[in-house]
């Protein structure tokens, strides 16, 4: 008898799209774009893949670059979720893409244990108090996504 295939957003929602890089067990990933680059390491080998959003999944509107998925717990098949927008300069452009991205139906899974938001940008506006990032951290903090921002490399280690 054939093995049953774990549920997972990949083979779900996901089916009918082309991965940039397909689901693969790892232990870094990366993806990039204008000179722009996320990286994640993961701690021991783990299966992940990366998609473009803009142009792939999402064609119209607002919408970040890419989608990172990373098994996060392999016996009980629990996935992180890591939408990545690689920007030159417009930040608050890159938040409104972010924003737009993480609700979108195509993403709810009842495998995604986490939701991630990243940029990766040439440059940041100057801190004046009540900035583009800082208002943009407490409104994912509100839905529970962990946020975080890098300047033209961000790597993480999981």
């Amino acid at each position: 008898m054939a093995k049953k295939e774990t549920e997972t957003i990949i083979n779900t929602n996901l089916k009918s799209y082309k991965a940039d890089t397909p689901l693969g067990e790892r232990k870094i990933v990366a993806t990039s774009e204008k000179g722009k680059t996320y990286r994640i390491k993961f701690d021991k080998i783990k299966p992940s893949a990366v998609y473009a959003i803009d142009g792939n999944i999402i064609t119209e509107g607002d919408k970040c670059d890419k989608l990172v998925l990373v098994e996060s717990n392999i016996s009980q098949n629990t996935w992180i979720e890591i939408f990545v927008e690689l920007k030159g300069k417009d930040v608050d452009h890159a938040v409104t893409q972010l924003k737009a991205t993480v609700d979108k139906p195509v993403f709810k899974h009842n495998t995604i244990e986490k939701l991630w938001a990243r940029i990766v940008a040439q440059s940041y506006p100057k801190n004046t108090g009540n900035s583009t990032i800082e208002r943009a951290r407490d409104y994912f903090r509100k839905k529970n996504i962990d946020f975080k921002q890098g300047r033209i490399v961000l790597e993480e280690t999981v």
